[in-house]
């Protein structure tokens, strides 16, 4: 798990400094849209559930680290419906 984490920190440190550099095209065409990085997501959502079960965090007592863990795996899969079906636009302010 905390391998898992350390790539996904590293890529998304490394797609900020390509963003910085080429902008937000270069970032998205190197890091974001890549295969990698989709499996990589799907990886860290296996190991969370995973982790669910083995630590038995569905307990009482365990209830913070259980609701920790289920608030990723919610953000990564709607951060998956986002990328995969949402529109992307821009907004005037």
């Amino acid at each position: 798990m905390g391998v898992l984490l350390i790539v996904f920190a590293v890529a998304i440190g490394y797609a900020t400094f390509i963003e910085n550099d080429y902008g937000a095209v270069g970032s998205k065409a190197a890091v974001y849209n890549s295969w990698w990085f989709n499996i990589l997501h799907l990886l860290l959502i296996i190991n969370m559930i995973g982790n669910v079960f083995i630590y038995k965090l569905y307990t009482w007592k365990r209830m913070p680290m259980f609701i920790f863990h289920i608030a990723f795996i919610i953000i990564i899969i709607g951060a998956a419906l986002t990328r995969f079906v949402g529109y992307e636009g821009t907004m005037h302010i």
